[in-house]
């Protein structure tokens, strides 16, 4: 595990040229958002359309850029691999497109079991949508909500908050191998996606677990220092970077660590399904 780990880290500083295009669609996606969802239910649904086909091609060129990088990584020009971008987009954008459909009903489907266990084990909170809404308007707000609530209803809050936490903490865990196994496999969105739960869940699952756990805490550490030091100009800017970094480097330990616990079995490449 800690070779893989210092052998993405040398991938990424190699490839630092993969924090290009996420930068570039990240600033490009959050200002299309700001400016498209406006207006009526037709437009703002037109809007999230285009999004998903955004990320699609986005998707698609930039894992294909770092299949590239993970196969080849003792190539002298580095930067060239900007170059497979279009040809990702060219090969995988319609399969992205079903992972991505994929990965929204799966996800709709594990939040549904959730939702029905913690009516079960946990029960309604008695508040409504409405009282919420207002509550978010300002921190005042939230502040006078809070101290309404009964004790009784703050346990309640707490557990459906941990309940969540654990439901999207598997959701991201389920497919974390579903984009490896789509590019190093099996094209196939249907196919790919039980490959993936397959290796998952293999003999290797503990370190699968480990390997989870780690990006896990590192992200959070990142996302806690950046609220803390959110009004911090240079600070919030140095941390963003690091934020990036960090990013590129997670999936690009992620397609390693597959590739090689995976795909590569000594000199040889596992193409079996």
């Amino acid at each position: 595990m800690l070779n893989i780990i210092r052998e993405s880290f040398d991938l990424t500083n190699k490839y630092i040229i993969l924090a290009t295009p996420l930068i570039l669609f990240s600033l490009i996606s959050s200002l299309y958002l700001a400016f498209s969802l406006h207006g009526n239910i037709v437009s703002m649904a037109i809007a999230v359309i285009l999004f998903f086909l955004m990320l699609g091609a986005f998707l698609s060129g930039w894992f294909y850029m770092i299949l590239k990088c993970i196969k080849y990584p003792d190539t002298e020009e580095p930067n060239q691999v900007i170059k497979e971008f279009t040809e990702g987009v060219g090969e995988y954008f319609l399969p992205v497109l079903g992972m991505l459909i994929k990965t929204f009903f799966v996800a709709v489907i594990l939040f549904i079991i959730s939702y029905i266990a913690g009516m079960k084990l946990i029960g309604d909170t008695g508040i409504s949508s409405t009282e919420i809404s207002a509550a978010l308007t300002s921190v005042e707000s939230l502040k006078t909500f809070l101290l309404s609530l009964s004790n009784e209803q703050l346990i309640k809050i707490n557990a459906w908050n941990i309940l969540l936490f654990l439901t999207m903490s598997f959701t991201y865990f389920l497919i974390m191998f579903y984009s490896p196994a789509m590019f190093f496999k099996e094209k196939n969105p249907i196919k790919s996606f039980w490959i993936a739960i397959k290796d998952l869940f293999s003999r290797h699952f503990f370190k699968n677990l480990l390997l989870f756990i780690f990006i896990f805490i590192v992200y959070s550490i990142i996302s806690i220092l950046m609220t803390i030091f959110g009004e911090n100009v240079f600070a919030h800017f140095i941390l963003t970077l690091l934020n990036f970094y960090f990013f590129v480097f997670a999936v690009v330990l992620v397609y390693n660590y597959y590739y090689a616990n995976f795909v590569k079995i000594g000199s040889n490449i596992d193409t079996r399904i």
